[in-house]
């Protein structure tokens, strides 16, 4: 493992971050309605383009959130690229936390930084792959399959055009 940047670990071009933060008022109930209406969709996500991962577990009776991701890069510029892409839905996740200054402000990185607890451990299974390496393998996959497919059938279709010995 070695540094993902400003703070976290990296493996490969696989980077982890780990917050730990006490909720507000109210912030664990807005944040499990938000969760449960999105239902697992985080397609805003995917405009961001380097996150493989994201979990969120409310501990210790719903009083702390618990964030994990894994993404590509450096540390820096995952953060960048949320404030930059998808500002909004950041602050509407990450408003359930007591304290969180909104991404707009100077003083957000210092704010994760200051809860983010580096991993001890860490296994990725393929910490060579970016997700745009991910995506694209899965493209040439399917592409792949699709041609077998045609050439399958195309081959061995009616048998006309097989010889029999």
């Amino acid at each position: 493992m070695e540094s993902a940047g400003r703070t976290g670990v990296r493996q490969g071009t696989v980077s982890g971050l780990t917050v730990i933060a006490p909720f507000a008022p109210g912030g664990a109930a807005r944040l499990r309605a938000l969760l449960q209406l999105r239902n697992g969709i985080f397609d805003d996500a995917d405009r961001v383009g380097t996150v493989h991962d994201m979990r969120f577990v409310f501990l210790d009776k719903d009083k702390k959130l618990l964030f994990a991701t894994a993404y590509d890069g450096d540390w820096d510029v995952y953060i960048d690229d949320f404030v930059a892409k998808i500002p909004d839905e950041m602050d509407v996740l990450f408003s359930c936390w007591e304290g969180w200054p909104g991404i707009h402000s100077p003083k957000v990185k210092d704010w994760i930084a200051e809860h983010q607890i580096p991993a001890e451990g860490w296994y990725v299974a393929h910490p060579d792959l970016t997700v745009r390496d991910i995506e694209r393998v899965k493209r040439v996959s399917k592409a792949a399959d699709e041609f077998l497919d045609k050439v399958g059938n195309w081959g061995c279709g009616g048998g006309s055009h097989v010889r029999s010995r």
